[in-house]
């Protein structure tokens, strides 16, 4: 970390332990793959996430606008903590964490950032959270080889204490699981579920195009109100590991000569996808199977389903 060192120097050495409880980063505030912003709209999309999620007030992200302006939060390595001072803690209305990857990275007071993360704590946790992200943040290597894995369930355990190899990797995500949605065309139903699966860094962008080129010469749409978009056998290059995203769609979508009303999106490297697809076909046999499905479901009960949770 060269001259950022004595950043998190004195929370690497400091004595005293706080125990922090339950996740402090939830997956769903993981957001891999970003575009290359400015640093003010990269800290106010980390607040507008906070915000969501109901760890602080508005207020509080003028707070790290503020903080930013007044002394970088660019860390070194690669870097960037987004945080307020501490007459803002009253704005927190519980701790927590937004991590955000930018691989293509953006200058930040002139240093360069591939990995936002903002943080949000009500006392004293906050030295507990920097003394993890003081070793993701280690050296520009480490924080890279994070960004460019797109691993979110290293992120995850990363900064929530957690050893990496013990945290099982669910084929689908809570976050990759959209109910409801408004009927679109297939091209755009396609896009959007290859957007969930380019975001949680299951696949890189280019993926998307393989998707849509592999419908339009044999359609994903597979009957029983069903359609699975994939890529093409030549895609596997834009896949970087095996991921799901589900999206329904209760009044349904016309693709070509059939009508669909839950598409599933995958991006498989190998056959880990055959077990979720033996599930569909267990869950729904029929049409009436999907649309009870898609009319009555949860993103739990999904969950659950999919990844053979029940």
């Amino acid at each position: 970390m060269k001259e950022h060192v004595p950043k998190f120097t004195h929370f690497v050495n400091e004595e005293r332990t706080f125990i922090l409880d339950g996740e402090i980063l939830e997956k769903k505030n993981i957001v891999l793959n970003c575009q290359s912003v400015t640093p003010q709209e990269a800290i106010r999309a980390c607040g507008k996430r906070m915000l969501e999620s109901g760890y602080i007030e508005e207020g509080y992200i003028q707070a790290m606008l503020d903080r930013d302006s007044g002394d970088s939060v660019a860390v070194g390595s690669h870097v960037s903590i987004p945080h307020g001072d501490k007459e803002s803690r009253a704005l927190v209305k519980k701790t927590g964490l937004v991590v955000m990857t930018y691989p293509d990275g953006m200058d930040w007071n002139g240093q360069r950032v591939r990995l936002v993360i903002g943080v949000a704590s009500r006392g004293e946790e906050h030295l507990e959270i920097l003394k993890r992200v003081a070793a993701i943040a280690v050296d520009e290597e480490t924080a890279d080889r994070l960004v460019d894995d797109a691993d979110l369930n290293a992120l995850y355990a990363c900064l929530n204490g957690l050893d990496a190899a013990k945290v099982k990797r669910p084929l689908l995500e809570k976050k990759n699981i959209v109910l409801n949605c408004q009927s679109v065309t297939p091209e755009e139903a396609i896009t959007a579920c290859g957007r969930l699966l380019v975001e949680s860094g299951y696949a890189s962008e280019g993926y998307i195009q393989s998707m849509l080129k592999r419908n339009s010469a044999f359609s994903a749409a597979v009957g029983s109100h069903i359609a699975i978009p994939h890529g093409t056998k030549d895609s596997l290059e834009f896949i970087r590991r095996t991921g799901v995203a589900v999206m329904t769609y209760p009044d349904g979508i016309q693709w070509e000569d059939k009508v669909v009303r839950l598409v599933i999106g995958i991006a498989s490297k190998g056959e880990e996808h055959l077990e979720l697809l033996n599930r569909i076909v267990e869950m729904i046999r029929s049409e009436e199977d999907t649309d009870a499905l898609v009319a009555n479901t949860t993103e739990e009960e999904l969950y659950k389903q999919l990844n053979g949770l029940t």
